[in-house]
């Protein structure tokens, strides 16, 4: 018995063929309706509860997007409970009403030597790969297939709430956008059939929301206002969906088709957080800065990868777990009293 990680595998009498499965009606019927508008025609047949789909190998680069485009329709959302997406938009709410009502506040406080207690930020950030900061290559090999993923520049927007306590210490929070990137390298080699492939996937996005957490601690520096400040916590990250690149190779000897695939063992993660950087605080109208590095990394394993390699009648599969450190320089916009 041979286990598939997809829902298409080449045809057993004939391997000019692809044969695509559901098992639910409804994205079968929609598949059905996708390979009618592109013109693509099939053979439909029904068996022991699934629909199987017949297409020919020379539409893959068409039928393997539209069956990607068939699951991305029907997923579920990235917080399938509705109680859960509620209480988010609730919390993101009350952050930013949070964020707002201290700003709006702040302009008319008075005798508060050491500057407001309410602190604003508007959060850019930008992933450096760092392999000794954790954001190195993963990789691994099954059934002669080795895949190699590889982080690359990625970015982070967001905002952050802080708030002065006494002797230097802060206490903050807020909701950032996250962005990861991947390079994927697949290396096939089968000594049997004397095929021995190269091939890149030059991009694979993911994306996620963050609610962070952190408590930190300002020193003042003695120059025009500027302080160090160094922070960790933690925080709760949402994958917004699981991501699929495929990417269809044309050459003199064979076609082949190349599919990353990354998923979600769980809904939510638990990164862990640190942060060091110099601020210069706000003025009464005009704006401040921060500059620093950031360092995260989920609690336990939260997301896998997988790689499809398909060539006519043979198939291979690697599949890993994937590391979501990221690391890198943290600018922000402090906004004025």
């Amino acid at each position: 018995m041979t286990m598939r990680w997809v829902n298409h595998h080449s045809h057993p009498g004939d391997n000019r063929y692809r044969v695509f499965v559901f098992r639910e009606a409804e994205h079968a019927t929609r598949f059905a309706e996708r390979l009618t508008a592109a013109g693509i025609g099939f053979e439909r047949h029904e068996e022991d509860g699934e629909v199987m789909f017949g297409v020919a190998k020379t539409y893959d680069s068409v039928t393997i997007r539209e069956n990607n485009l068939v699951h991305g329709e029907f997923r579920d959302p990235f917080i399938p409970h509705k109680g859960w997406r509620w209480g988010l938009l609730v919390f993101t709410a009350a952050v930013l009403g949070l964020a707002v009502l201290g700003w709006l506040t702040s302009t008319t406080a008075h005798a508060q030597p050491s500057g407001l207690p309410w602190e604003l930020d508007v959060v850019s950030r930008v992933h450096v790969p760092v392999e000794a900061l954790g954001m190195e290559p993963a990789d691994g090999t099954t059934q002669g297939l080795t895949s190699t993923w590889t982080p690359r520049v990625g970015t982070e927007f967001g905002l952050r709430i802080h708030r002065r306590l006494r002797e230097g210490w802060t206490l903050g929070g807020g909701i950032e956008w996250v962005r990861r990137e991947h390079l994927v390298v697949s290396t096939y080699a089968n000594d049997t059939l004397g095929v021995a492939t190269v091939d890149t996937l030059p991009q694979l996005r993911s994306l996620a929301y963050r609610l962070p957490v952190l408590g930190g601690i300002r020193i003042p520096l003695g120059w025009n206002g500027t302080e160090l400040q160094a922070s960790g916590g933690v925080a709760l990250e949402w994958k917004t969906s699981e991501t699929i690149a495929s990417m269809l190779v044309q050459t003199a000897e064979d076609d082949r088709v190349l599919q990353a695939y990354q998923g979600r063992a769980r809904f939510v993660t638990v990164p862990v957080l640190a942060e060091i950087g110099i601020q210069k605080a706000a003025g009464n109208e005009t704006p401040g800065w921060y500059i620093g590095w950031f360092w995260s990394s989920p609690m336990g394993r939260g997301t896998w990868a997988e790689t499809t390699w398909t060539s006519g009648s043979v198939s291979a599969l690697s599949r890993i777990w994937l590391p979501q450190v990221v690391t890198g320089v943290d600018l922000r916009l402090v906004l004025p009293e």
